[in-house]
């Protein structure tokens, strides 16, 4: 679920990571609408304002891709076929020493 920024507030939908900008103003005004008091949808509109600002200036870098996630995923791949051999390894050395009386 995508968050998105309209002008009359933050909502959810479908898109992914759409920069739009944040409308305090309108924001302010509509909850003034609905009934709330001057001074707090002022002060909801700029908290607002702030979320908004502080989630368009997040670091990207720091989010994974589908491509990071599939290496992932390999390298698991990897870690557990050798895991896996491994094991095989020592059983087929320890039934060898067994049969040839090496143990």
């Amino acid at each position: 679920m995508a968050l998105t920024v309209t002008d009359h507030g933050l909502t959810t939908g479908d898109t992914a990571m759409t920069a739009t900008t944040f409308n305090p103003l309108a924001a302010a005004r509509d909850l003034k609408a609905a009934g709330v008091e001057a001074e707090q949808a002022e002060a909801i509109a700029e908290g607002m304002r702030q979320a908004a600002d502080a989630a368009a200036s997040a670091d990207r870098a720091d989010l994974a891709t589908k491509a990071d996630l599939a290496d992932l995923a390999t390298k698991a791949d990897i870690r557990w076929i050798l895991t896996i051999l491994g094991f095989q390894a020592a059983l087929i050395l320890a039934i060898a020493a067994k049969l040839f009386g090496i143990v």
